[in-house]
């Protein structure tokens, strides 16, 4: 299997989540706050989110030539600085990977109006990343 063919498998992955996500959009902060199964169900998915599309961006660089990034942060910048998706954008999707390393390594208490107003950033985010990526290896 080509790089491409496992960068568009990993998008793959990746919309699927997405889609799993965009379930839980209607749900309210009530409904969030007080069912345990619906906030696991939701941080778990946003990290894989995260991590698919940190994943993609690694084998991007690697395919330009590069070693790949320093951290989770820095792949997006990376990949904008190869003009794969805008700089702009890099800058507001980028700082989804804090989230994600505070649902995983439980760095602080996780603030579940923090998570859930995460939700709709990320469902905002990680559509347009699918996007981009898809007319870049359509180039």
């Amino acid at each position: 299997m080509c790089d491409k063919d496992r960068i568009c498998n990993k998008l793959g992955k990746l919309y699927s989540y997405y889609e799993e996500l965009k379930n839980f959009s209607a749900i309210s902060l009530e409904e969030y706050k007080c069912n345990s199964v619906y906030r696991r169900a939701i941080e778990r998915t946003m990290q894989l989110i995260v991590e698919c599309a940190t994943d993609i961006n690694n084998m991007l660089l690697r395919m330009n030539g590069s070693k790949g990034a320093s951290d989770y942060f820095n792949s997006f910048i990376d990949i904008a600085e190869l003009n794969i998706i805008p700089v702009e954008f890099a800058l507001e999707i980028a700082p989804s990977t804090g989230l994600r390393n505070i649902l995983v390594h439980e760095y602080e208490e996780i603030d579940d109006a923090i998570v859930y107003r995460s939700i709709e950033m990320c469902l905002k985010h990680y559509l347009k990343y699918v996007a981009l990526i898809n007319k870049y290896l359509e180039s």
